[in-house]
């Protein structure tokens, strides 16, 4: 290790030693304008988040040094409406109208007022009336792999956008189901304060998590360099330990079949101002308008290497060989007899 690398070494030590350190890993991830999906519902679904006022808070990134983002998640309190935190040893404090700054979405306008989102009892009659499988009596009786497309691809991407693997991919905040209603409705939600409140309620649960992940390192990054501009004083440090936008963690796919279904299953259409001229004429849309009016029958989980369902069953008389099978044969046999007692 050369005399820089070390003497860097022994001041970010000094400023949050090793072993008070999170792990960056997949939460937060960041979404690509030009992330394409091979599968029509989920490109539908990409290209109807970019239409929203939220999106850009998806896209955001910075380059910081690495220990700083440590130092945050270290050192951050609340203190009533705002976060306390420390860079370089130094306090500051933010609050929902620097973070709304940072973001660059919903800025509030002379005389606009945003439209309150409605609280659990109407937002679970909303997500009923989106297409929901089983009772839902309470918010967490809401179950994302429940969810009728297209909208369970909108909260799957939505969590992992905020939570990654850091929270239960399956459940869905308040706030979350919130920002799916203004989406719905079309409303002038304050989609900054409903970011906003998801990670004051990180911070305020930091100590509780069972793992060592970071919540939100790229809003964190957003955060550092925020105030890394605004005082100049703050040193900059060396470069070599700097976390770059390019080592962010990405969003690439979810699952597109529910894992508790054969097959997806479509509920309320996307609204029309989800949608511009050029998603209406694309192949994915017109595919995706198939499955959800019943036009067309969604593929099944069976339909595997060019196997329909019914050829399946047709293999599934035949009588299966008495040899000692491999592990996968094993599996497809498992299959086989399944879709016989179909």
């Amino acid at each position: 290790m050369n005399t820089t690398k070390e003497q860097q070494k022994e001041l970010d030590d000094a400023l949050v030693a090793p072993e008070n350190r999170l792990k960056i890993g997949k939460s937060n991830l960041r979404l690509s304008s030009n992330l394409k999906s091979k599968e029509p519902t989920i490109q539908v679904v990409l290209d109807a988040l970019k239409l929203t006022p939220f999106y850009n808070a998806f896209e955001i990134s910075a380059d910081v040094p690495e220990i700083y983002m440590q130092e945050f998640w270290v050192t951050v309190t609340r203190h009533h409406s705002s976060l306390r935190f420390k860079l370089d040893g130094k306090s500051h404090t933010v609050n929902v109208d620097n973070f709304r700054d940072m973001l660059k979405i919903c800025p509030k306008l002379p005389g606009q007022k945003f439209e309150e989102p409605p609280l659990e009892e109407d937002i679970l009659s909303f997500i009923r009336d989106l297409g929901h499988t089983g009772e839902i009596k309470f918010l967490s009786d809401v179950n994302v792999n429940h969810m009728h497309q297209p909208w369970r691809s909108f909260a799957a991407i939505i969590n992992k956008c905020l939570s990654g693997k850091t929270t239960a991919l399956e459940s869905l905040r308040l706030s979350r189901a919130q920002i799916l209603w203004g989406m719905y409705h079309n409303k002038q939600v304050d989609y900054v304060y409903l970011l906003w409140e998801d990670l004051v309620f990180q911070v305020e649960n930091k100590n509780s998590k069972k793992n060592n992940d970071m919540y939100y390192p790229c809003f964190t990054k957003v955060i550092v360099d925020y105030f890394m501009a605004k005082d100049q004083a703050i040193p900059r440090r060396n470069k070599m330990f700097c976390h770059y936008a390019r080592d962010d963690f990405m969003f690439t796919t979810i699952r597109v079949i529910s894992k508790h279904k054969d097959t997806q299953e479509y509920g309320a259409i996307l609204p029309q101002y989800l949608t511009n001229q050029a998603m209406l004429e694309s192949e994915a849309f017109k595919t995706y308008r198939a499955y959800a009016t019943g036009e067309k029958a969604p593929k099944s989980k069976a339909t595997k290497k060019g196997l329909t369902l019914n050829h399946l069953k047709r293999q599934s008389l035949l009588k299966l060989p008495k040899v000692k099978e491999s592990r996968l044969q094993l599996k497809e046999i498992s299959l086989l007899q399944q879709i016989q007692k179909v």
